[in-house]
């Protein structure tokens, strides 16, 4: 194969191949729209369900940024310090 009729092959390749990608997104966003209207969501109720599950999620993991805080304090405090802690808080 001559190197001029395998850059032609690899050209038409690529362009099959970015055909293909287009009509499967294509494809794909258009079943989200209909799964979409066929639940009766419109994409505001969508993004605004999302950001509440966002806000959430954020809340539980400040939650959890805070226990962790405190375990590594514990983990990494000398056994003194946490002993004196322990009883002040007693």
């Amino acid at each position: 194969m001559h190197e001029g009729e395998f850059m032609s092959v690899l050209l038409l390749g690529g362009m099959m191949g970015a055909a293909v990608t287009m009509m499967i997104q294509w494809y794909g966003r258009r079943k989200v729209k209909a799964a979409l209207k066929q639940e009766g969501l419109t994409p505001t109720r969508q993004t605004e369900l999302l950001v509440n599950e966002n806000e959430a999620m954020r809340g539980q993991m400040l939650r959890l940024e805070d226990r962790l805080s405190v375990m590594e304090r514990i983990a990494t405090d000398s056994s003194m310090n946490l002993g004196c802690e322990i009883e002040r808080l007693r």
